[in-house]
């Protein structure tokens, strides 16, 4: 499998394999896919075959990213008073008191959010919209976005580049534990309803 999947790569120039990282890491903080850590180690794996690719593939895939987390920020702001109106319009008054919640918490340590939320799989491109909501400045909104942007893809394309001959293995792993972060997030949404509701009716 390794042979085949570096027989593929040295059929493909470095511009191009730039440009398809680019591209991808794009998608993915746009339409929040296809997922950045294969996206990433791929790059990692590829620049195993042309060393001094390492940092210009960290920085076009931080680079795509950042454009794709701008547009999808952009976005939401634009769209802002269509969507929240629709939702406090809504009679459930768990995800009016959510959509309240967030919004105050932006207000107060959205630029955190942003930072830490980048860095957590599943989120980290979904991040994107409560931030457009809020009051954030684009500015800020971009900082704070491009540090975890750079993070997460130093992190991923150092896992392709150094031990990359186990790429597979590491996906596979690294999806399981997203599934169970997933699955908790969902579980702590669940407990949190069950008590704001239980409160509601105290």
């Amino acid at each position: 499998m390794s042979e085949f999947i570096f027989m593929t790569f040295e059929s493909i120039s470095w511009p191009a394999a730039l440009t398809i990282g680019f591209f991808l890491l794009f998608l993915h903080g746009t339409v929040l896919t296809p997922p950045s850590e294969l996206s990433l180690a791929a790059l990692g794996l590829y620049a195993t075959l042309h060393q001094w690719l390492f940092l210009p593939a960290v920085l076009t895939a931080t680079a795509g990213n950042l454009l794709g987390c701008a547009l999808l920020f952009t976005l939401s702001r634009r769209y802002s008073n269509q969507i929240t109106g629709f939702i406090m319009s809504s009679r459930l008054k768990y995800i009016k008191h959510l959509t309240n919640k967030a919004k105050t918490e932006f207000y107060q340590r959205g630029h955190l959010f942003v930072l830490y939320g980048r860095c957590i799989p599943n989120i980290r491109s979904a991040i994107s919209i409560p931030a457009g909501f809020s009051n954030m400045s684009l500015s800020t909104f971009l900082i704070y976005s491009a540090i975890g942007c750079l993070i997460w893809a130093l992190l991923w394309v150092s896992v392709g580049f150094f031990i990359g001959h186990h790429l597979l293995v590491i996906i596979e792993t690294h999806k399981s534990i997203s599934v169970i972060i997933l699955v908790l997030i969902v579980l702590a949404a669940l407990a949190h309803r069950y008590y704001f509701l239980r409160t509601e009716k105290l």
